[in-house]
Order: C-alpha cells, then structure tokens, then sequence
C-alpha cells in the first residue's frame, strides 16, 4: 500500500552535501547561485533533466501508510528504479527546498555544484534497487492475506458486534468491548475486551489519526502480557473510530485465540503458569546467590561438638540471607545468620550453636563458636536488628598458640579479634566503633580490662592488624601466663 506525495521532488538526492544555498526559480535548481539542473512536476512526481534538456531521471517520494518514514526512489529513462533512504534532517518553511534537502543528504554526484552529471547518472541507471518498496510490497501482502484470513474466520463464526458494544457468536453474547473516548486537540481512545463473565482479557490504546497511530504504533495487550501489533487503525483506515475500530480489534483479537465466552480456566491457568515460572527464576536466582554467597553449603568436613565429640559429614552453615541477596525490601531480615552449624552424616541431620563453643571445620578452614564483645562497628552481626554486637559467633581461625586464637567473622576479613585462653568471649580491640571511630582511651580501658596483665602496655601493641595480635599473645604467654 505505497502512497506517492505530490511532492516527491524529496528524490532530488542528487545534488551533493558540500551546497550551503538552494533555490527554485522558474523550474531551474540552484545550487550556490549556480544553475545546475532543470525541474518540472508532473502529477505524482518530477522530472530532473539537465539544462540542455538531453538527459533526466524522475523523482518521487514514496511512504507506506504503516510508517511515518518516506523514502526517495528514482526512476531512469530507461525505467529502471532506485530506492533511497531519506537522510535528511534538515527544516525549512518551503516544501519544495524541504525536499531538495532531503535528496540533497540521501544521493551523491549526480546533480553536484558543478551540474547535471550526466555520467553518473547514466551508470546509476544501468542497474536497479528496489529493496526498500520490496520490503514494504512484502509486509503489505502478508497483511492482506492475514487480514483476509481473519475476515473469513469471522465470517465463518458469523461474529458480529452490536452498536452497544457486545460481541456475538451467531445469537449468543460471548463477551463486550468497550471504548474511554478522551477529546481535547484530538480524540484519542481506550478500548477494553471482557468476556461474558466480566473478566478483563485485552486493552487497546489507539488516536483516531492514522499518522499518530503510525508513529506510536497500536497494540493489544492481552492479560496474558501478549502485545498483538494493530496495525489495521492506519493502514486498512483513514480514521480509526470506535465503531471501525472495535471490528478490527475483535477480529485481531479473535484470530489470535482469544475467542472469549467463558475464559475465567484459561486465566486461571496463565496466573498459575506464571506463578510457577516466578518460583522457577526466584529458585534459580537463590542458587545463582548461594553460589556467590559467603555461606557453606554441603561441603565435607566436621563438628566438634560440646562434649568433644567429632562429626564428620556434609557442612552446611550460612553467613547470609540468599533471599535478600539481590533485592533490598525495606524491611528488616529478623533471621539470625552465622550462629549455627549443620552437619549431615549419612541420613541424619544434626545442628549445634556457637553459643556452645563447638567447632566445625571445612577445607583448610577452623572455625570456633565464641562470644563476642566489644565489636558492634563491624557490622558482621548476625541479623539487621543486631547492631551492637557482642553476640555469639562462629570465628574463622588465622592464628592458634597455646589455646590463644587471633580470629575473624567471614564477612569482615579485615577486622581481627583475639581470644585469650580462660576469657569467656572474644574481644575486638580495633578502631572502628558502633558510631564512629573508637578513641585511643576507650580502646586502652578494654585492652587493660582483658588482658587483666599489667606487664603489657596498649600503646606498645598493634591491636588492630593480624600480625599485631600475634605478637600480642606472643608477649601474653612470654610475660603473663
């Protein structure tokens, strides 16, 4: 469904993109003040010769009614045909040079500064390029064949569609239409589909322009998160109002499955697709997150229980929320992570606390279960609500002498405590504080109150590196046990 604007002169493409200055006065184009070629209209199209009058080609414009985009096509003396992309960007208040402009920006060397070229022309003319009208002959076949389809089913099912806007089969009401007109510079239209049980099965936004309808392009969009192009408001209609347009939309609608009376099973069964595809991806989502997790699972190792009992088995603990890895709710995660240990040997499942300071290793890694204290500003907490630390935690060994651990939470690989042999808890003496930064006294007051040893002196020691807390329990047994 090809149109053909009267002024097509857009073909002119021709004429080379170095010319600043073009103007038409009495069928001669110039370009620069020069004459370079003559133009005359005849009904659909133009015919540009050179000014001796020995040479032409014609020029057009062609649009589909399905797009807003045109493009130029030229035809030789000898009729062969050459489509071109229109290139141009440029606005002007004259249709003619607007058009001049566009052949100007789409075609090369054949109407330069210089004139008519009568060799290029010549060579452009000895083949042919038809593939952009091609694609659109193509498009406009196949939809008058799918629309000639969808007549006949309708026919066939003797479905028609009242003045109130309800859908019949034969006698039988099996659904309604109805259409939301909102007027202010133009009319633009909702239209809604319900089935003869009330259930909403499509909605449809159109303009009562086919232009508008063009560029925006119309969809139906069904409850089942289908869009069906309808392209039928613009390219079968030169103005889509309700009465057209609900038949195109029903027959659309109906040739694509949807063939109302009762749907209420077919919905049903979509919402129960779709919730079983959202559990699918959700459960794909937390394995993707458990393998780019901090947290253990099913992996050989042991359990060293309270009463010094070794299990060995299958380890499983978690450090973090796999739900919550990828998403950020609100809402307070009130499990507590990291305090508890599960070990599965043989078909049996068994757990134990930190809390009971058991210990569990995988791999190379020793964890114990300890207390903690003074560690509220590492944020290695076990749930959001636990702010202030000094909870009780499986540590992951770095250093062990004497029953005297250096240690830190796998989610802060940074920030070390120290556990001294006979304490009940592990104590972080770094820096970083719940609010803030820790002073220099208030850490001195904690280390003088753990280490409970006045051979040993806060500013002589690193308590904030590893290797700091190594030579501090170094200098601990040396000078205090």
């Amino acid at each position: 469904m090809n149109k053909y604007i009267t002024t097509s002169l857009v073909a002119l493409a021709a004429i080379g993109t170095q010319a600043q200055d073009i103007n038409i006065k009495k069928n001669v184009i110039n370009v620069n003040k020069t004459p370079v070629a003559k133009i005359e209209r005849e009904k659909f199209r133009y015919k540009i010769s050179s000014l001796d009058g020995q040479m032409y080609f014609w020029a057009e414009i062609v649009n589909n009614a399905d797009s807003d985009k045109f493009w130029l096509q030229l035809t030789g003396e000898n009729g062969n045909i050459h489509d071109f992309e229109n290139l141009n960007k440029s606005v002007s208040l004259s249709r003619e040079k607007t058009f001049v402009n566009a052949v100007f920006h789409s075609t090369q060397g054949l109407i330069p500064e210089t004139g008519f070229n009568k060799e290029n022309v010549e060579a452009l003319f000895k083949t042919a390029n038809t593939e952009i009208s091609d694609k659109w002959k193509e498009i406009d076949n196949t939809r008058r064949q799918q629309k000639t389809e969808e007549q006949n089913l309708i026919k066939e099912d003797k479905i028609t569609i009242t003045v109130a806007g309800n859908v019949l089969r034969g006698d039988e009401k099996i659904g309604t239409i109805k259409t939301l007109s909102e007027t202010q510079v133009y009319t633009k239209h909702t239209a809604t589909i319900f089935d003869i049980k009330g259930n909403e099965i499509a909605t449809v936004k159109y303009d009562e322009g086919m232009i508008t309808n063009a560029r925006n392009g119309v969809k139906i969009n069904t409850f089942d998160s289908k869009a069906i192009d309808l392209y039928d408001l613009n390219y079968f209609m030169d103005k889509a109002e309700p009465a057209k347009a609900n038949q195109a939309i029903i027959a659309r609608l109906y040739a694509n499955g949807y063939k109302l009376g009762d749907m209420t099973q077919q919905i049903s069964n979509y919402k129960n697709a779709e919730y079983a595809e959202r559990q699918e991806k959700h459960e794909q989502k937390v394995e993707e997150n458990k393998q780019n997790s901090l947290n253990i699972y099913d992996v050989e190792g042991y359990v060293i229980d309270k009463k010094g009992v070794k299990h060995e088995g299958l380890v499983t603990i978690e450090f973090e929320s796999v739900q919550n890895k990828s998403k950020n709710s609100g809402i307070a995660d009130l499990t507590s992570y990291g305090n508890s240990v599960s070990i599965k040997v043989g078909n049996k499942k068994m757990s134990f606390k930190a809390k009971d300071n058991v210990e569990f290793g995988v791999h190379k890694d020793r964890f114990l279960g300890l207390s903690t204290s003074s560690d509220g500003g590492l944020n290695n907490s076990n749930g959001e609500l636990d702010l202030f630390g000094g909870s009780n935690k499986f540590l992951l060994v770095d250093f062990e002498k004497d029953g005297n651990y250096v240690l830190h939470h796998i989610k802060t690989p940074n920030d070390y405590y120290l556990f001294i042999k006979g304490q009940k808890s592990a104590i972080y003496l770094g820096d970083k504080a719940t609010f803030g930064t820790r002073k220099p006294e208030d850490a001195k007051k904690l280390f003088d109150k753990y280490m409970n040893c006045s051979a040993l002196k806060y500013e002589d020691h690193n308590t904030v590196s590893k290797d700091g807390l190594i030579q501090l329990i170094e200098a601990y047994i040396k000078a205090c046990k």
